[in-house]
């Protein structure tokens, strides 16, 4: 079931106060009757749509703190997350995985260089040559002695 947006709960309680019933309500909405009862019983005792505190462990990094983190690692997207830690700025120090869970929140995911194949430059002069003299093949003239079968051969034993 999808959660009410702020703005969301506060046209249900407006249709509320406007006397439309809650289950008509809860259609336009696509949630349960229920939830647009609760609603109306947290605005009855705290005159207020929005969220109450929840428990759980306080944030450890600042918005300030994860737009940093962010950006560093758009700057420079082959940074790991050990080297992010040391150049946060900040008395506190942060463990990799916080730094990693921000990443992850703003959209972000590990990257890796490509490493390709070291080329020399006898393979890349050589690459060019072989180009140069097969430019003007075509298939009527040359790959049509090119057998092309699906079939392959097994050694059972």
């Amino acid at each position: 079931m999808a959660r009410l947006s702020r703005e969301d709960r506060q046209i249900a309680l407006g249709r509320l106060q406007a006397g439309q019933s809650q289950s008509a309500i809860a259609r336009h909405f696509h949630v349960s009757q229920s939830t647009i009862s609760r609603l109306w019983v947290r605005f009855q005792a705290t005159g207020s749509v929005a969220d109450l505190p929840r428990a759980g462990r306080p944030r450890a990094t600042t918005a300030a703190h994860d737009s940093f983190i962010r950006l560093h690692h758009l700057r420079n997207r082959f940074l790991s997350a050990s080297s992010s830690v040391q150049a946060l700025p900040g008395p506190h120090r942060l463990s990799d995985q916080t730094v990693r869970n921000r990443l992850h929140e703003a959209g972000l995911r590990a990257r890796r260089p490509h490493r390709g194949a070291v080329l020399t430059r006898r393979h890349r002069q050589n690459r060019v040559q072989w180009g140069n003299q097969h430019l003007r093949w075509t298939v009527r003239n040359h790959l049509r002695h090119v057998w092309f079968s699906n079939e392959s051969y097994f050694l059972l034993q």
